[in-house]
């Protein structure tokens, strides 16, 4: 019970620093998060932003760490991303390409 308390905490504090960073546009807060918590927890803390944001961070990080955290993003996670991307081809990630499972990253 305590594990589960104090990991939720852990969670709610990566978010809350995620959301800040992304925010503020601050690349170096962004690496230095993944750096730290790993790419599973800062996937799983993605995945609860939307799809824009989850588009806006991943692109502030370089090719190689952005396709480490889309392998660990959420599906439904990936869903939105997906959504943002056929509706502003702009934010179109290449890395999203290659690490989407084929169903999910067909064209629009």
């Amino acid at each position: 019970m305590l594990f589960r308390i104090l990991e939720t905490h852990s969670n709610d504090v990566l978010l809350r620093a995620l959301r800040a960073a992304i925010a503020a546009h601050r690349p170096a807060a962004l690496r230095s998060l993944l750096h730290a918590r790993g790419e599973r927890a800062f996937a799983r803390a993605l995945g609860e932003l939307s799809g824009r944001v989850i588009a806006d961070a991943l692109s502030m990080l370089p090719a190689p760490e952005r396709a480490g955290v889309l392998q660990h993003l959420p599906r439904a996670a990936r869903k939105r991303l997906h959504e943002v991307e056929c509706a502003d081809p702009r934010h179109v990630l290449h890395a999203h390409r290659v690490a989407m499972p084929p169903r999910l990253s067909a064209s629009c």
